[in-house]
């Protein structure tokens, strides 16, 4: 059975054009994660599409992706220097040039390296220091 840590999200489908993409792209239905055929795309406009990792070829120098930071728990570094628990990162949207997290609670936040103090890969845990205004 196919899990969401199994799948990297590749946004919401908007045109038919599927030039490199693998064989088969995969839709949230009914709480399961249904493969559709490639060519057969244009079936899913406007859906969240997802493809399995293994599909994708590993980046070159082995950097985690924004994508790689779905199911990181969000800590943040306070004025006092306390942490505080922000949230889970369901998606990511890199579809504009400010890059957002979008929270469980439906929350969104920018993703910048100026922000990321710290990416704990073992635990999951992505630590951040976000402006006070945000």
């Amino acid at each position: 059975m196919i899990t969401p840590n199994d799948l990297i999200s590749i946004g919401i489908i908007r045109r038919t054009h599927y030039k490199d993409l693998p064989p088969f792209v995969f839709v949230l239905r009914d709480g399961l994660f249904v493969p559709f055929k490639t060519e057969n795309i244009s079936e899913l406009i406007g859906e969240e599409g997802f493809l399995l990792r293994s599909d994708l070829q590993e980046e070159e120098d082995g950097q985690l992706t924004w994508q790689d930071l779905v199911g990181y728990t969000v800590l943040d570094e306070g004025a006092e220097g306390e942490w505080t628990t922000i949230g889970v990162i369901e998606a990511v949207d890199e579809s504009t040039i400010n890059t957002l997290a979008t929270l469980e609670d439906g929350r969104m936040m920018p993703l910048h390296e100026d922000f990321i103090l710290d990416i704990d890969e073992e635990q999951r845990v992505l630590r951040v220091h976000l402006p006070f205004a945000l």
